[in-house]
């Protein structure tokens, strides 16, 4: 099992910063972010990643002092430098300081992993293939980065390590991902789930048996610890194990050997050991039902998982994963997933985390018949409450690259709005939604609304350059000074980013 190869992304646009770490965790890599050289020195250490990818003009220490300083700390790092002001002569100066290579935007999700996983390799790192294959968990939380960044480094070490969640928050897949980082990789990974077998026999399956140990015991078994040996053991509900197994369980830790049922010799284990619950173990302690010896041996390494409540911000993520992956598993496309789609399922508590999640969006792909998924394709899997308020859905919406300038001025031409469509106020600021790599806006915009979209959102990914904007826009650049006017002038909200500057 490959462990998901470490990126830092380092850009100083929030939106940029966030769409290519988006891109880059759902191609199965480990994405973190920087906001600018300063910030991405202090994470770097030698082998703390496997990549960096950085923008080529960022306030204070560039792309270019950046690389020369990254690779003065880790010779070995790959780094990619991403500019809207490429150049031959950057690009020459970049590959002189060691970079790998030089991207201009725009630029699509694939040319960035292209460029990314060509770089992995020329420098020796894991096979292009190995990311995508592994178990990744997706997230943008700051505390679960966090508590993956803790799980790493414990990986390489044999503490025994606890980790206490809600169930369905991915307990096991966090366990796998600590056994795939570590040096027992390639041996082998087992787990039981210690509440769902009977007392009774929850022994012989933990420390195996010999014949003749108890009627109906016809030959020898190897229990779990044994199976586990030069690998990985999970216990998962260990919360559940009964009082009796757990001083034979504390045994095991102490002295790594275990008796088998009917046994007359220890045998020796070398297993590492994660255990699962979610239960409080320490209340567990207090209540007698866990004895404190073995909650000392279990919490070497605690590690906690948030509730998906407390990180909503991997809510759209997640949908979007699991809408991808349950649409291709049933041969269907992909659908559109629509603002209102998104808006209800963040009024949701998700008592069941993230499988709850996962079900829901696993019911929508199946059962729907259109190419979108909005709020009406919900309303019979969540309660009324996280549809209250909720504008109705325009019957159709058209989708546009997010960030992905025409490379020709819109044609003027009469649009008359369908019937039911939902027409902006030209006296508000434009919202688009972002998803992934698209913006989704509703049809029956007027045609100087898509006009100022497309100027302001062209000059937003070219940080305010407004001549660079009337190049990618093939108008002039009085056209663009005279429309950011008109748009002030009209009393629209244009951010201070979008306002423009003419110098290169």
């Amino acid at each position: 099992m490959a462990t998901p190869l470490r990126v830092l992304v380092v850009d100083d646009d929030p939106g940029m910063r966030d769409g290519m770490a988006m891109s880059l965790k759902r191609s199965g890599f480990f994405a973190e972010q920087a906001r600018g050289g300063e910030e991405a020195l202090r994470m770097v250490r030698p082998g703390a990643y496997d990549a960096v990818i950085t923008d080529l003009r960022m306030p204070g220490m560039d792309g270019l002092q950046l690389t020369a300083r990254l690779k003065a700390v880790d010779p070995a790092l790959p780094v990619l430098l991403i500019t809207a002001f490429g150049s031959l002569d950057s690009a020459r100066e970049a590959m002189r300081l060691g970079a790998f290579d030089f991207l201009s935007k725009p630029f699509s999700p694939e040319e960035l992993t292209t460029a990314l996983n060509k770089a992995l390799k020329s420098e020796g790192h894991l096979k292009a293939e190995e990311p995508s294959q592994a178990p990744v968990i997706l997230t943008q939380d700051p505390v679960l980065v966090e508590t993956l960044a803790l799980a790493r480094r414990a990986a390489d070490s044999r503490a025994t390590i606890l980790i206490q969640a809600e169930s369905g928050t991915g307990k096991e897949l966090l366990a796998k991902l600590i056994h795939g980082s570590s040096p027992r990789r390639n041996g082998a990974f087992v787990a039981i789930n210690c509440a769902a077998i009977p007392e009774n026999l929850l022994e012989s399956e933990l420390f195996g048996y010999e014949k003749g140990a108890f009627t109906g015991a016809t030959g020898m078994k190897q229990g779990r610890f044994e199976q586990a040996d030069g690998g990985t053991l999970v216990l998962d509900e260990v919360g559940e194990l009964p009082l009796g197994l757990q001083g034979k369980l504390l045994r095991v830790l102490q002295e790594r050997t275990v008796d088998r049922l009917g046994g007359t010799r220890p045998i020796p284990v070398d297993v590492r050991l994660i255990a699962l619950t979610n239960r409080d173990l320490q209340a567990e302690v207090k209540a007698g039902r866990c004895r404190e010896d073995l909650y000392y041996r279990l919490t070497v390494i605690p590690l906690d998982l948030p509730p998906l409540r407390s990180r909503l911000g991997d809510l759209n993520l997640l949908a979007l994963h699991f809408t991808e992956r349950y649409a291709r598993e049933n041969d269907r496309p992909v659908p559109e997933l629509v603002p209102s789609f998104f808006a209800a399922l963040a009024r949701h508590p998700w008592a069941g985390n993230i499988r709850e999640l996962e079900n829901v969006i696993q019911r929508c792909v199946v059962l729907s018949q259109g190419r979108r998924l909005s709020q009406q394709d919900l309303r019979w899997l969540l309660p009324a409450e996280a549809f209250e308020g909720l504008p109705e859905d325009p019957p159709e919406s058209i989708v546009i690259e997010a960030w992905t300038p025409p490379t020709a001025p819109i044609a003027p031409r009469e649009a008359a709005a369908p019937e039911g469509a939902v027409v902006a106020d030209p006296r508000k600021p434009l919202v688009g939604v972002t998803m992934g790599t698209a913006v989704v806006l509703p049809l029956g915009l007027s045609l100087p609304e898509l006009e100022r979209f497309w100027l302001l959102s062209t000059l937003s990914a070219l940080k305010g350059n407004r001549t660079h904007c009337a190049e990618q826009l093939d108008i002039a650049l009085r056209t663009v000074r005279n429309k950011i006017n008109e748009y002030k002038a009209d009393g629209y909200a244009i951010p201070a980013s979008q306002r423009g500057r003419d110098d290169e």
